[in-house]
């Protein structure tokens, strides 16, 4: 059996959440050939580890001696909080920080069988290989170290959610104005398609009519709806190129912590706003 006081499990979340994010930052770096601050806060911390790793200790440490046990517990127990908190921030901030979509065996694109047999996995690591090292090293200190500790990582901590959490909020109504900008821009794009494709059965109207009348009167005719048709179609492209700039303007503007954002979660998914997304991945990438 295990015994810690508020402060020790405070600071076993938080050795979880840094070691989460070094394993993390690492991989995505090394896929994305530079470096990568992984992870939804600014700092050097995955909460999603710290949480899940605190979850499946008090899981499987009961069950120390016990590694089959430990793996099966600790792979449902990490598998559901996965999810549920795949499910909370989606509907938070509209995006999906991670999707297995990919995957053969996969729901939702929030969990997967790979990674819920690596959660199993890292369930028997955790408790036989991983946690001791990190006992050990709570023991040696006395209490008030280990209050003081904990107290100063728990402010800081708290500042970077708070903030990250604005920054998420602030992405996602910056999503809903893009979207909605971008479906502007497309419903021009269709008006100016069949403003043209009117334009021209005009046109072929008027080349027949000269036909029957006087040349040079209907060619007259013919040459001022000729000239109303295309500066129609200028003012419609010119609208259509200045609500592009506008576009590329509120991108190309945005937050530098809002870039961080984007930047440290390549596999940033959003099934609303996926087009608008990826439109905004790729005008970062250039």
């Amino acid at each position: 059996m295990y015994d810690y006081s508020a402060a020790q499990w405070l600071l076993i979340f938080y050795i979880y959440s840094f070691c989460g994010w070094v394993f993390e930052s690492a991989v995505v770096s090394v896929r994305q050939k530079r470096p990568v601050n992984r992870g939804f806060l600014r700092g050097p911390m995955l909460p999603i580890y710290g949480f899940g790793a605190t979850i499946m200790l008090h899981v499987s440490l009961p069950l120390a001696g016990h590694p089959v046990q430990i793996y099966f517990a600790g792979m449902v127990v990490a598998t559901a909080f996965e999810y549920v908190v795949g499910v909370v921030m989606e509907a938070i901030f509209k995006v999906k920080y991670w999707d297995y979509s990919e995957h053969r065996f996969q729901f939702q694109g929030r969990i997967c069988l790979q990674s819920s047999l690596a959660w199993g996995m890292l369930s028997v690591l955790l408790v036989y290989v991983l946690h001791p090292p990190a006992e050990y090293l709570l023991e040696q200190f006395n209490l008030l170290p280990l209050v003081f500790t904990a107290s100063v990582l728990s402010v800081y901590f708290l500042t970077d959610v708070a903030a990250s959490v604005k920054t998420a909020l602030d992405f996602a109504k910056l999503l809903e104005e893009l979207d909605t900008m971008r479906a502007n821009v497309d419903a021009m794009r269709e008006q100016f398609a069949a403003a043209a494709w009117q334009k021209r059965a005009e046109l072929t109207a008027a080349a027949q009519e000269a036909r029957e009348q006087l040349a040079d009167a209907a060619q007259e005719g013919r040459d001022r709806l000729t000239a109303s048709a295309e500066n129609a179609r200028l003012q419609m492209y010119l609208a259509i190129q200045d609500a592009e700039d506008q576009i590329t303007d509120r991108i190309k503007n945005m937050k530098l912590s809002r870039k961080w954002m984007v930047r440290g979660n390549p596999g940033l998914r959003s099934a609303r706003f996926d087009k608008t997304l990826r439109e905004i991945k790729d005008r970062l990438n250039r």
